[in-house]
């Protein structure tokens, strides 16, 4: 299956974060669908889903360690924010709904990016928030996280 998926390492405990999401999606203007309640489609119908996870599920723990340490907090939840489609358009929202729940949950976003990022662009990220950097990718909180979101090369990977 294709697609694209967003992390967001989050303090607070599935149940609290659930219902947080299900609220920014349909602020998003998705729907729930009625047979699979699991999906969600935008009014375009593409389709969503998220998933509620242990923080360590895709995140490997020295990465965890250092999130918690900058933090000041453990992390209790990954939340997984996927569209099942490879579509640009979809894309977006799937950065603003990371975004969003980064917000409201005291998170951290997974980044990834096409290429190395220049080094202006994570000064200028840094600068709005929080950014840790690992590899080629970083970690945003919120504000950060924001900033990325408009910015005119704003992209997530497949």
């Amino acid at each position: 299956m294709g697609g694209t998926a967003l992390i967001v390492l989050t303090p607070y405990t599935a149940e609290r974060v659930e219902p947080v999401v299900v609220v920014e999606m349909m602020a998003g203007g998705m729907e729930r669908d009625p047979v699979r309640p699991g999906d969600w489609f935008s009014a375009e119908g593409l389709p969503y889903s998220y998933s509620l996870d242990p923080p360590d599920y895709e995140t490997d723990t020295a990465e965890l360690e250092i999130i918690e340490r900058v933090a000041g907090r453990t992390m209790r939840c990954a939340v997984g924010l996927h569209i099942f489609v490879s579509n640009l358009a979809g894309r977006p929202v799937l950065g603003r709904l990371a975004q969003r729940v980064a917000e409201r949950t005291e998170g951290w976003v997974l980044v990834e990016f096409q290429a190395p990022p220049a080094a202006d662009l994570l000064d200028r990220l840094e600068n709005a928030g929080r950014c840790v950097r690992v590899d080629d990718y970083v970690y945003l909180d919120a504000p950060a996280m924001a900033a990325w979101y408009a910015h005119p090369d704003f992209h997530v990977l497949k």
